[in-house]
C-alpha cells in the first residue's frame, strides 16, 4: 500500500470498524443480538466500511452510487450467504437464486405479475379487507392487535390471490406460529456457528414447522394440478399461471413457498406499522380521511390518492419489510474507487440508508414524498433497486395501501398503550409486542354531508396544487 491509503492501482481499501475487524465473536454478537444499531452506527462516518472478518470479510455499503452500482450488476455482484440460508426453508426460489438459472425463472416468474391483472387482483384484497371491516364494526372488543388482524387478512388475500384457494384451508393459529418460527430459525442460522445437523430442541421446533409450511404449499399446488387448463386460464392466481408458464416439482415448490412467505408476512408488517403510525398521528390520520372519504365505498383509487402514496412510501421508508441484505462478490471487483476481494460480503441495510439520509429520520412525515420533495435518487430503496429488485412491488404496493385506505375511511384508530413503535428484526421487520390499537367508527354518511366542505379541504388543496397521481 502506499502513503496515501490507496492500492498501487489508485484504489482506496475500506476503512475498518476498530474491535470488530481484530474481535470475529464481537461482530457475531452484534449481529445476532443488535443488528440494526450495530449498522447505524457503522454507517455513520463512511460511505464503505469493513465490518470485520468472519470466514469472509464482511462490508457494510451505505453510498447511494455503490449501492446502485452493486444492485445494477448481477453478474460481479451475486446473492450472499445470507440470502443462501434462506435455503433452508425457501429451496430455490427466486429470492436465493443465482446466474442463468436466475434469469429463466424471473423470465417465467414475470408473467405471472402482469400488471393487467391488477384490477382483478384488487378486487380480491377489497372483498376480504371488507370482511374485516364488517368484523371490527360487529365485534365490541376494546383493543385489537395490528399484526394479527393484517396477517390475519393478508393470509387470506395470499391464498386467494396466489393460489386460488382460501384461508378456511389452513389452520391460521398453526400457520402463524409456523411462519414465525421458520423465521427466527432462518435468522439464528444466518450466524450461529452450531452445526446444523445438530439435533437441538431448536431445529426439531423448525423441522416441525417447516413441514407445516411445506404441507400447506403441497395442497394448493395439488388443488391447481387438478384443474383444467382452460379453468386455470380463467383465474388470476399466480399459482396458475405458474403451472402454465412450465413450473413443476421443487422447482415449483420452492417458488410457491418464496411467494407465500414473502407475499404476506411483509405486506402485513408494512400494514400493522403504517397503520401504528397513524394511530399516533391524528393530524396525519385526520388529513388521510379528508382524501378518502369523497372517494365511493367499494373503490380504492390508488392513482389518485396522493396522501396514501405518500404515508405509505413514508412507513417503508422507516420501517422497511426487509431491513438487511447482502451480496457477495463473484470476482475481484471495483466497487466505486474501493477494491472488494472476490468472495467478500457485502450488507446493504434499506433501514440504514432510510435514516442516514433523510432529515429527522424517526419522525413520520409523509409530506416528504409529496411532489418536489421526494428522496434523493438511491437513498430510498425498500424494494431493492436493478435488475432483482421485488418481482411482486407492485403487487404488495397495491395490497398495502388498498387495506390501509379502506380501513382508514372507517376508523379512526388510537393507540391501546402509551410509548413508541419497537420492531425485531427477523428476516423481515416485525413489530415487537403486536401494536394494540382501538377502533372507533368514523361519521355516519349523513354526518359526513354536513361537514363535507371542512373535510374536504386538505384533498381539494392537494388537487389544486398539482398533487394527484404522485
Amino acid at each position: 500500500m502506499s502513503e496515501n491509503g490507496k492500492s498501487p492501482v489508485g484504489l482506496k481499501r475500506a476503512p475498518a470498524i476498530p474491535g470488530t475487524s481484530l474481535c470475529p465473536p464481537l461482530l457475531l454478537y452484534n449481529m445476532m443480538y443488535r443488528p440494526l444499531d450495530f449498522l447505524m452506527e457503522a454507517a455513520e462516518k463512511h460511505e464503505l466500511v469493513r465490518l470485520g472478518w468472519l470466514g469472509v470479510p464482511y462490508y457494510l455499503v451505505t453510498g447511494p452510487d455503490l449501492v446502485k452500482q452493486m444492485l445494477s450488476d448481477t453478474k460481479r455482484f451475486q446473492k450472499g450467504s445470507l440470502f443462501k440460508k434462506l435455503e433452508i426453508v425457501l429451496g430455490k426460489g427466486l429470492i436465493t437464486l443465482n446466474g442463468k438459472a436466475w434469469i429463466d425463472a424471473r423470465r417465467r416468474v414475470n408473467q405471472a405479475f402482469d400488471r393487467a391483472l391488477m384490477s382483478r387482483q384488487q378486487a380480491i384484497v377489497i372483498r376480504h379487507t371488507t370482511g374485516l371491516l364488517e368484523r371490527l364494526k360487529a365485534d365490541a372488543s376494546p383493543a385489537y392487535d395490528l399484526d394479527r388482524l393484517m396477517n390475519d387478512v393478508t393470509i387470506g388475500v395470499a391464498m386467494e390471490l396466489l393460489f386460488g384457494a382460501t384461508a378456511d384451508d389452513i389452520d391460521l393459529d398453526e400457520f402463524r406460529r409456523a411462519v414465525e418460527i421458520c423465521n427466527d430459525y432462518t435468522r439464528y442460522r444466518i450466524w450461529s456457528l452450531v452445526p446444523e445437523t445438530w439435533n437441538t430442541a431448536r431445529r426439531r421446533g423448525f423441522l416441525k414447522a417447516l413441514a407445516t409450511l411445506n404441507a400447506v404449499v403441497a395442497s394448493v399446488i395439488e388443488r391447481r394440478r387438478q384443474d383444467t387448463r382452460a379453468r386455470r386460464f380463467e383465474r388470476c392466481d399466480v399459482l396458475s399461471l405458474l403451472l402454465d408458464a412450465g413450473f413443476d416439482g421443487a422447482q415449483l415448490r420452492d417458488h410457491v413457498m418464496t411467494m407465500l412467505l414473502a407475499g404476506h408476512e411483509t405486506t402485513a408488517g408494512a400494514a400493522t406499522f403504517l397503520l401504528g403510525l397513524l394511530s399516533r398521528h391524528p393530524r396525519v390520520q385526520d388529513d388521510l380521511y379528508a382524501e378518502l372519504s369523497v372517494v365511493p365505498e367499494d373503490e380504492v383509487p390508488l392513482d389518485d390518492l396522493p396522501l396514501t402514496e405518500a404515508a405509505w412510501r413514508e412507513a417503508l421508508r422507516i420501517y422497511p419489510s426487509v431491513p438487511m441484505l447482502d451480496r457477495k462478490a463473484h470476482t475481484d471487483v471495483r466497487l466505486g474507487d474501493y477494491q472488494i476481494a472476490a468472495g467478500a460480503n457485502l450488507i446493504w441495510s434499506p433501514y440504514v440508508m432510510h435514516r442516514k439520509y433523510f432529515a429527522e429520520p424517526e419522525a413520520f412525515l409523509p409530506d416528504r414524498f409529496l411532489r418536489g420533495m421526494g428522496p434523493k435518487p438511491g437513498t430510498y430503496i425498500p424494494f431493492g433497486e436493478g435488475p432483482r429488485m421485488c418481482i411482486g412491488k407492485a403487487l404488495a404496493d397495491m395490497e398495502g395501501k388498498t387495506i390501509v385506505a379502506m380501513l382508514a375511511r372507517e376508523f379512526t384508530l388510537e393507540p391501546a398503550a402509551e410509548g413508541p413503535l419497537s420492531v425485531r428484526p427477523l428476516i423481515s421487520l416485525r413489530p415487537e409486542r403486536g401494536f394494540r390499537v382501538r377502533f372507533h367508527p368514523r361519521q355516519t354518511a349523513g354526518e359526513l354531508a354536513q361537514s363535507a366542505g371542512c373535510e374536504q379541504r386538505p384533498r381539494q388543496a392537494m388537487i389544486e396544487a398539482g398533487l394527484h397521481g404522485v
